[in-house]
């Protein structure tokens, strides 16, 4: 038996479709399946032709084997399409080989993989759906429960409202709450199990960030008449590179994961930085019991039978963890025993950044606000009408000029009218959505500031609303005293308070 007879029927029985070029992209030696699918013949009908010269009734398929040569070693992905038939999803492997008479050859082996590609295909259709339900979810789930809290802190600054109606409100803030925290910990753990959370990167300062997370607790720590401390070790980078979003829901969850298991004392949180930004969070709480403490960080694990331990922790630490070792770091229990509370350590890579933003005035309390520095416009965009008013009833007593919009086109059509100085912009709406609104409103003038108001958890949405334009994100449920400094930072407003009068 010849040699070319003995490779002939190797490759003729090959599953693999087969192909050896010279340096030139003649043919060499090809199996039956490689030829069947370039001309449709037999593959001595191909030995010695150019490839992509033999190649019949497949522009596509000749276009790739005449650029063949030029790739670099590697794998390719090509689906043949001939008339009258399925297409074939064919994965080549180009490598570069040497032979004593030929010298340099380009060996080609390429595996059909058609059912698996249309597989993946539909794992991606069913992803990109699950994505769209995600989004959806989040809106419509977490809008009208924004809506309920947002009216529940304008009936908390009502003057002259009786005991009962206070201790009333006050508890439809703290479980509103609680069941947004819960809602946002269910919707991002579903996240991470369907492959869709990545961390997308922005500059981040730590101290504002930390500010921010721990003023939204104050009002729950003082109803459980509870201390919250916040304490630096040493200097402190005044940005960072990292996902905001993530960090805040890591600080959220151990916070509120402190502030239900304590009843009395208080809680710490103290930032350091060395090679990491590390943030411990101690209670003085009921703490964890040593044969409590495997599977602390699973979801739903329990903790506790006693009185004291009242059912799960829940889903908030696995998801805390998840996220910090996304930002390259970990969460982890320091120490723990029952009676003597527990310290919880967050830490997060310390990419340093450099800060582009300007210093603004903190608010403790909105309603304390009597005015403003100098004239300023804000349009609000929301397709929830309720929404709208609740925003104008927090921002207009300050003295803003504000126009509303209740979908992208009315949007683009106001901002090009009212020439507003900042615009708060919903991304999920019926019509045009806050994304196009937000290209179309910088086109007209990209120096003004579009801030998002999202409800959304898909990590997707943040980074199409970058790429939309977007100078920032108003995260739902909004913290009123957040929109007053936002709009201060992006403007340079100077608020007057009741206390400077």
């Amino acid at each position: 038996m010849s040699d070319a007879f003995l490779i002939g029927s190797i490759l003729d029985t090959s599953a693999n479709y087969i192909c050896v070029l010279d340096s030139k992209g003649t043919v060499l030696t090809a199996s039956e399946g490689f030829s069947r699918i370039v001309n449709g013949r037999g593959r001595e009908t191909l030995t010695g032709l150019n490839l992509s010269s033999a190649v019949l009734d497949s522009t596509e398929l000749k276009e790739f084997f005449s650029s063949i040569l030029a790739k670099t070693d590697g794998s390719y992905l090509h689906t043949v399409h001939r008339n009258g038939q399925n297409p074939v999803s064919i994965q080549f492997s180009k490598s570069t080989v040497s032979s004593p008479e030929y010298g340099a050859c380009v060996y080609l082996s390429g595996l059909e993989v058609t059912e698996l590609y249309e597989s993946g295909k539909a794992l991606e259709t069913k992803l990109r759906e699950q994505t769209n339900f995600l989004i959806r979810m989040g809106h419509e789930l977490k809008t009208p429960l924004n809506t309920v809290l947002g009216y529940a802190q304008l009936l908390s600054g009502l003057e002259n409202l009786p005991v009962a109606a206070q201790d009333y409100i006050a508890t439809i803030q703290t479980q509103e709450t609680n069941l947004l925290y819960l809602l946002n910990d269910v919707l991002e753990y579903s996240k991470y199990e369907t492959g869709q959370t990545v961390a997308v990167l922005s500059e981040t300062s730590v101290r504002k960030l930390v500010e921010d997370v721990t003023r939204s607790f104050i009002d729950s720590f003082s109803r459980k008449m509870l201390s919250l401390t916040v304490e630096y070790k040493n200097d402190i980078p005044e940005a960072i590179l990292s996902d905001p979003g993530k960090i805040a829901q890591v600080l959220s969850n151990l916070l509120g994961n402190a502030l239900k298991y304590t009843r009395k004392g208080g809680v710490t949180v103290t930032v350091s930085c060395d090679k990491l930004i590390t943030i411990d969070i101690e209670d003085t709480g009921v703490g964890i019991p040593d044969d409590e403490k495997d599977g602390l960080f699973e979801v739903f694990s329990k903790s506790g039978a006693g009185p004291e331990h009242h059912g799960n922790v829940g889903i908030g630490l696995a998801v805390a963890r998840i996220f910090a070792r996304m930002l390259g770091g970990d969460v982890v229990l320091v120490r723990s025993s029952s009676g003597n509370g527990s310290l919880f350590r967050c830490t997060f890579e310390a990419n340093p950044s450099e800060s582009s933003k300007k210093q603004t005035q903190q608010i403790i309390d909105y309603s304390s606000i009597k005015g403003i520095s100098r004239p300023c416009k804000i349009l609000l965009v929301d397709d929830v009408d309720i929404n709208l008013a609740m925003l104008e009833i927090f921002l207009a007593p300050a003295g803003f000029d504000i126009s509303i919009a209740s979908n992208g086109k009315e949007a683009v059509r106001i901002f090009n009218e009212f020439k507003p100085d900042i615009v708060f912009m919903d991304l999920i709406m019926p019509d045009m959505d806050g994304f196009e609104a937000t290209r179309q409103i910088k086109s007209i003038d990209a120096a003004i500031p579009v801030i998002a108001l999202t409800a959304s958890i898909v990590d997707s949405v943040k980074s199409q609303a970058l790429e939309a334009g977007v100078n920032d994100f108003m995260y739902k449920p909004f913290i009123p005293e957040r929109f007053f400094e936002v709009i201060s930072e992006y403007t340079g407003i100077v608020y007057t308070m009741e206390q400077d009068q």
